[in-house]
């Protein structure tokens, strides 16, 4: 049997909060309950890291309780509480109709109770209500018993729940990695069925979700429902275009777990390796998705920097300190450690130059000059083109370890001037 849902296995602070805010809201003859992820994962033993709560209060009479708060999106009943260094969404009982946009409901009603609130869940194992004071568990749509089972099962019917936010089906695909659970047919066979809605759902919203699944193991998994789902072209158009299939899943399943958005963004989005020299459909797809500065600047430097230790089987030892230097070198050696484990080659070369990255101290890696441009203009070079070219060779020569005194650099610079 599952284990049930316990204030005690919640962090100190946060089960700190959640009564003070429990209290808060009975002081005014109501009860509030911990619902979603937090109680989810109290289920299977995972530690949750932030809690959201609901309850019949509506959103003027929760703002008047609390000193702090900021209304996140007051029509559908949902403020952020501020409380003792925690940030907790409370949401009012409601029960939603028609989803024009395949988000946001166009009619909200509060309710008062559960049993109305419950409904408008997407998963069962999302659906479970547990009382802050009493330890009470309400739990209307038997979640707790789909997650003895390892099921991932819709509240209600799977493809009204899908239509009404057409990110659930990436969320299906999620949870089933992230968390160890299986979909049941009819889960997967209405996400299947209502994949084309994920066309109308905003970049940010997607790249949020495959966020989710990078940051915890069984990011395989979730790629794999995502594949046999048909969710990957909706979700990120252009993405057939890449070729792979089922190969490109295998590399997924290559990372080393978790693999983290840059890791696997690079993988999942990324050209294969005969196919590196054409990086336009993979750099559309990253950028499609809105991701950050770094995330864009690291990812496509990986790309183009796999390309290049493919293609020189023997490095000198200055040329992989420069490689060491990009900011992509890390991802870059993931995604050849992922893609080698996915078409069964060695690894070990990979390996070997994240053994050695990690062996060199920041001073190894960006040693201070022998030389200066001022060395080399009181020999009578002048200043143009030759000085970063002699300047290059010099730290060529120091980083292949020829050079490694000033007296040395400056008896190399007097022989080739």
């Amino acid at each position: 049997m599952s284990r049930r849902p316990l204030m005690q296995d919640l962090s100190p602070d946060l089960a700190r909060v959640a009564r003070a805010i429990a209290e808060r809201v009975a002081s005014v003859g109501a009860r509030a309950w911990i619902v979603g992820g937090a109680t989810r994962d109290l289920v299977l033993g995972l530690v949750p890291h932030e809690i959201d709560m609901a309850s019949s209060l509506d959103p003027d009479r929760i703002q008047a309780l609390f000193a702090r708060t900021t209304p996140l999106g007051r029509a559908f009943g949902t403020v952020i509480v501020h409380l003792a260094g925690e940030d907790v969404e409370h949401t009012t009982f409601r029960t939603e109709t028609g989803y024009a946009d395949a988000r946001r409901p166009d009619e909200v009603r509060f309710g008062a109770s559960v049993e109305e609130d419950v409904r408008r869940r997407d998963f069962t194992c999302n659906a479970i209500y547990l009382d802050p004071l009493s330890d009470e568990v309400r739990d209307p749509e038997r979640g707790l018993a789909d997650l003895d089972r390892r099921r991932l099962v819709c509240v209600g019917d799977p493809r009204e729940r899908f239509r009404e936010d057409a990110l659930r089906p990436l969320r299906m695909a999620r949870f089933a990695g992230g968390l160890g659970l299986e979909p049941t047919e009819e889960t997967a066979d209405a996400a299947r069925a209502e994949a084309l809605g994920l066309r109308r759902v905003s970049r940010e919203r997607v790249l949020r979700e495959l966020t989710g699944m990078f940051k915890r193991p069984g990011a395989a998994v979730c790629t794999g429902w995502m594949e046999r789902c048909g969710l990957l072209e909706p979700a990120l158009p252009g993405y057939a275009l890449l070729g792979g299939g089922q190969r490109r899943n295998a590399a997924v399943a290559g990372l080393a777990e978790p693999a983290g958005t840059e890791n696997g963004l690079a993988v999942l989005l990324g050209p294969a390796p005969e196919n590196l020299s054409d990086l336009a459909t993979a750099r559309e797809l990253l950028n499609s998705l809105r991701v950050s500065r770094h995330t864009s600047t690291c990812v496509e430097d990986a790309w183009r920097l796999a390309a290049e230790l493919r293609a020189d089987p023997q490095p000198s030892r200055a040329v992989r300190v420069r490689w060491m230097r990009r900011p992509g070198f890390a991802v870059a050696l993931a995604w050849l450690a992922a893609w080698s484990r996915a078409d069964g080659e060695g690894e070990m070369r990979w390996i070997a130059l994240a053994r050695e990255r990690a062996s060199l101290a920041a001073d190894e890696i960006e040693p201070a000059r022998l030389l200066e441009a001022a060395d080399l203009a009181r020999r009578g070079i002048a200043p143009g083109p030759r000085f970063g070219v002699l300047l290059r060779a010099l730290e060529t020569e120091q980083l292949d370890q020829r050079l490694r005194t000033r007296a040395e650099a400056l008896a190399w610079l007097a022989r080739h001037t």
